[in-house]
């Protein structure tokens, strides 16, 4: 069983020297599938001391008969940044203006800033930002919690024995261990993500937690009764219904583009259960008998 949970990014722009700041929320988690997707973190540094602009979150669906919510934006004074910024998508600044607004409503908790451009006899038209496009592809990347791989598995018919080792492991997959990297252009502007597997972190269900950095490594039945190089657990005890265990991935995310950069971390939770037994043995020759 898996735990899903979803994104909620605010972005705020800070005026005065300005930069960009994504804040994440965790959405809770529900069942799906066999793998999590649970956006945990997000903290973006932008281009200190440049201007900065981020989409409204998307605004959620209105009640079913109920009118959708409403955005009002009101334009604010600031400093146009020079010809060629990526803010300007390609115009050029005798073609027309940057509007700088501040918008609230739309489902947002927070006001969002937006940058537009006001062509000449034209209707103003949203620009995007290398730190805007990022933050789409980064919502594309598909990565996700870890397949998680146990020796023995978990659908083991006895499952793990008390005082003998555990292997814990990722299977390998673009998804599941990376890296994943893509790139994207959009107004002029192109930018390259990469996600890249920095750790698991696996809370084994009775108390202990033990942090691998890579997917571990796979198990090989010439290996029974080792210990895993890399990755592995001992239980001291058991669980009449076996022990629940948490496998969280930790992505380290860099993106760059247009002169700017910056980075990301995710945390995606995948969840299973293990049973654990204890084997006991009973001497029917009593010493000297």
């Amino acid at each position: 069983m898996l735990k899903q949970a979803t994104l909620m990014v605010t972005v705020l722009a800070l005026l005065g020297g300005v930069s960009s700041v994504a804040r994440a929320q965790d959405g809770g988690c529900t069942t799906s599938g066999t793998r999590g997707r649970c956006w945990i973190s997000a903290t973006d540094p932008g281009r200190p001391g440049g201007p900065a602009a981020a989409t409204a979150p998307r605004p959620e669906p209105g009640q079913r008969g109920g009118p959708a919510p409403t955005i009002s934006c009101i334009d604010q004074p600031w400093t146009p940044p020079p010809s060629g910024d990526p803010l300007w998508g390609g115009h050029d600044p005798a073609q027309g203006k940057l509007r700088f607004q501040l918008c609230t409503g739309g489902g947002a908790a927070q006001p969002w800033p937006r940058v537009l451009f006001a062509g000449n006899g034209a209707p103003a038209v949203p620009q995007v930002t290398p730190a805007q496009l990022a933050q789409q592809v980064i919502a594309e990347l598909g990565v996700e919690g870890p397949d998680i791989q146990l020796a023995p598995s978990a659908d083991s018919p006895h499952g793990a024995t008390v005082g003998f080792p555990v292997w814990m492991w990722s299977a390998r997959s673009d998804a599941a261990t990376g890296p994943v990297t893509r790139t994207a252009s959009a107004g002029g502007v192109s930018v390259t993500v990469t996600a890249t597997l920095a750790s698991i972190s696996w809370s084994m269900g009775d108390g202990a937690v033990v942090t691998c950095s890579g997917p571990g490594t796979p198990f090989t039945p010439d290996r029974a009764g080792q210990t895993s190089p890399t990755c592995g657990h001992l239980y001291t005890r058991t669980a009449a219904t076996g022990f629940p265990i948490e496998a969280t991935s930790h992505w380290n995310v860099r993106w760059s583009g247009a002169g700017q950069s910056g980075a990301r971390t995710l945390a995606l939770t995948s969840t299973t259960r293990l049973a654990v037994r204890e084997i006991r043995t009973l001497n029917t020759h009593p010493q000297g008998g």
